[in-house]
C-alpha cells in the first residue's frame, strides 16, 4: 500500500495535532488538584500518544507515491 503526498501530509498534520493534545492533557494533569481529573487527563494523554504511535508506524512502513 502506498500513500499520495497529500495523504502523507494529512497524516503528518494529525500527528502534530496529537502532539499538541498530549502536551495540553499533560499540562492539565499537572495543574489538576482533583485526583479523578488528574487521572482522566493522564489517561487521555496516554490514549492520544498510542494513537500518534499508530500513525507514525503507518507513515514509516508505507511508501509515498
Amino acid at each position: 500500500m502506498s500513500l499520495t503526498s497529500k495523504e502523507l501530509m494529512l497524516i503528518q498534520d494529525n500527528i502534530k495535532m496529537a502532539e499538541n493534545s498530549i502536551r495540553f492533557m499533560q499540562t492539565c494533569a499537572e495543574s489538576a488538584s482533583d485526583a479523578q481529573v488528574k487521572g482522566l487527563c493522564q489517561s487521555l494523554a496516554r490514549e492520544k500518544w498510542q494513537d500518534m504511535q499508530t500513525l507514525i508506524k503507518h507513515i514509516t512502513s508505507i511508501q509515498v507515491q
